[in-house]
């Protein structure tokens, strides 16, 4: 698979599993849009004005269950949209430069800078107050941080998400030798 310049020639099969990947993380990236917002916010007023008139409860949930069924079947749809959208962009692209750098690190992070940063923090042993202190922001901003970390890349706890970020090339295994982070920032 791998050419004498360290390049990686992908098969069709690892494309395709890749451009999977790049898709979903682009799509599960997207959230709520405003017309999602509007609609919850229409039936929540609708159901308030329902319950003021004097209508029951019995009448009045229903129309609130369904309203809400309709608007996570109109998201999912959406999502899946998306998804077939963007897993025909990224299956594009990563036909183009099937050959050049490492496939894994051709998918792009979904992680703001500061997401990337607190990150780096965390793949060094940083703990939640010693991460807020080095970037001069509150405990309850990293933890924001990480459970935002954690959402995005789908990983169940820190340790996850730091492998996901280095397997991805989102954060240097050397730590301390290409990024800003150094052993020496701990104390």
């Amino acid at each position: 698979m791998s050419s004498g310049t360290g390049a990686i020639n992908l098969t069709r099969e690892e494309i395709e599993r890749l451009a999977t990947k790049r898709a979903r993380l682009r799509a599960k990236t997207v959230g709520w849009d405003f017309t999602m917002a509007i609609a919850a916010y229409s039936i929540l007023t609708a159901v308030i004005i329902l319950r003021f008139e004097g209508f029951g409860t019995e009448f009045v949930a229903p129309i609130a269950i369904l309203g809400l069924a309709m608007i996570l079947f109109i998201h999912r749809r959406r999502g899946e949209q998306l998804f077939e959208r963007y897993y025909g962009e990224e299956l594009l692209e990563l036909k183009e430069h099937s050959q050049g750098e490492k496939a894994e690190a051709l998918i792009s992070s979904p992680l703001t800078p500061r997401e990337t940063e607190v990150l780096g923090y965390i793949a060094l042993g940083y703990l939640n107050k010693q991460i807020a202190d080095k970037l001069g922001i509150s405990e309850q901003t990293i933890k924001n941080h990480i459970s935002s970390i954690l959402r995005k890349l789908d990983a169940n706890d820190r340790t996850q998400a730091v492998v996901m970020a280095m397997r991805y090339g989102w954060i240097s295994p050397q730590v301390g030798e290409s990024s800003e982070f150094t052993p020496s920032d701990r104390d």
